[in-house]
């Protein structure tokens, strides 16, 4: 371009730089006839320095709200599974607390029945002096009964030696 313009402003500039001048119009056309020729030329439109910063602008507003509309539509979608997992949990926790509860409140009754028993189970010294006064108690029954047994022993040679001269006479006869 500063080439054209060299040599349109200094003759034989052209020449010097190895390019010679040229011209739109051609050889045997008047510049008159080559301007008729042409269509008319509308107004050249003004281009709007920030159209391509509005386009811009409003092409990054677009893209920011989808993705954010998206990432907002992910994050309900990933709260809504948490919250269900979490329920679901919950749910597990209470069932198996029930449970617990249930274990706890058998486990409280066998201690209530093993408390009762230990109240009124004997220990084994308790058993080793039952154990004892029932020999003693037996000792004592025992002799008892000897001594029993003796005294009828003595009331019938008593009763024999009264009676003895009689009952002999009656068994010989």
């Amino acid at each position: 371009m500063y080439t054209r313009q060299l040599t349109r402003t200094v003759p034989g500039a052209g020449r010097a730089l190895g390019r010679r001048f040229e011209s739109t119009v051609k050889v045997g056309e008047t510049a008159a006839s080559a301007i008729a020729a042409r269509p008319a030329a509308q107004a050249p439109r003004r281009r709007r320095a920030l159209g391509g910063f509005r386009g811009g602008v409003v092409g990054f507003l677009l893209g920011v709200t989808s993705a954010g509309a998206l990432g907002f539509v992910y994050l309900i979608d990933e709260y809504q599974k948490a919250t269900a997992l979490v329920l679901s949990s919950v749910d597990e926790l209470e069932k198996s607390s029930l449970k617990v509860k249930e274990h706890v409140g058998r486990i409280e009754q066998v201690g209530a029945q093993v408390r009762a028993l230990q109240r009124d189970a004997a220990t084994a010294q308790q058993l080793a002096q039952a154990r004892a006064d029932w020999r003693k108690q037996n000792d004592i029954l025992t002799r008892d009964h000897l001594e029993l047994k003796a005294h009828v022993w003595e009331i019938e040679q008593d009763v024999e030696s009264a009676l003895g001269g009689r009952a002999r006479a009656k068994k010989q006869n």
